[in-house]
């Protein structure tokens, strides 16, 4: 269990308070902690994955209505562009960091730092479900605006999917695709863990992980682009 005292200090950082503060603690305590530490919790049932579900659908209903009045001369294609890059797993892990998740979350301590990132991310639309469950949408969309507020005008250019960007750079320089190989996945069907390779341009293949296959795809092409920037 989390602490009453972490429980302030969270509900504190985001200028929330829980009447039912089982619902933070459900939103904050990971099922990988509860296996690892399946002798002392053997009755406590994890309540985060459902909680993380019903956060998704909540952050991408805020997000896209705060973007649809906000940039109201924008078209489909460059809300649509705006929405996936402030919901990806790289930005939920920013958010996370930013408000201390880390602090107060309960995951396995064995978990690899690729996992981690995914765990925090996901942790983020935990909370978001624990917040929208226990005060209503009004006060979920408060949060999200006050959190997500400081990205919101991010220029569209920088928004390309890093994927994107290899492919346009690769073809442009050698007309070729990027080339992306599943290598092996690990881990529990809960919290899966890709490793991809890529072979891209001249570079030395690089070897990335994620929560995901795409998201494997993406990081590995994050790695790409920052090298041939470098350079």
């Amino acid at each position: 269990m989390i602490s009453e005292k972490k429980i302030n200090q969270i509900e504190e950082i985001i200028s929330y308070k829980f009447k039912n503060k089982q619902l933070l603690q459900n939103a904050l305590i990971h099922p990988s902690y509860i296996s690892e530490k399946k002798k002392s919790l053997i009755n406590n049932l994890s309540d985060f994955e459902r909680l993380e579900f019903l956060g998704d659908r909540v952050l991408g209903l805020a997000i896209s209505t705060i973007i649809y009045k906000k940039f109201n001369k924008n078209n489909e294609g460059d809300l649509s562009k705006k929405l996936s890059y402030l919901v990806q797993k790289n930005f939920l892990h920013k958010i996370a960091i930013n408000l201390k998740i880390d602090r107060f979350l309960k995951f396995s301590s064995k978990k690899n730092q690729k996992m981690n990132i995914s765990i925090l991310a996901d942790s983020i639309e935990s909370l978001i479900g624990a917040l929208y469950l226990d005060g209503g949408l009004k006060n979920a969309k408060k949060f999200i605006k006050s959190t997500w507020g400081p990205y919101l005008d991010i220029e569209e250019k920088n928004m390309q999917d890093p994927k994107t960007k290899l492919q346009e750079l690769s073809q442009q320089k050698i007309k070729k695709l990027p080339d992306y190989n599943l290598i092996k996945k690990e881990g529990p069907s809960h919290s899966p863990i890709f490793t991809i390779s890529l072979k891209v341009l001249n570079l030395k293949k690089i070897i990335s992980q994620g929560s995901t296959i795409r998201e494997a795809e993406k990081n590995a092409a994050s790695t790409a682009l920052k090298i041939i920037n470098e350079k």
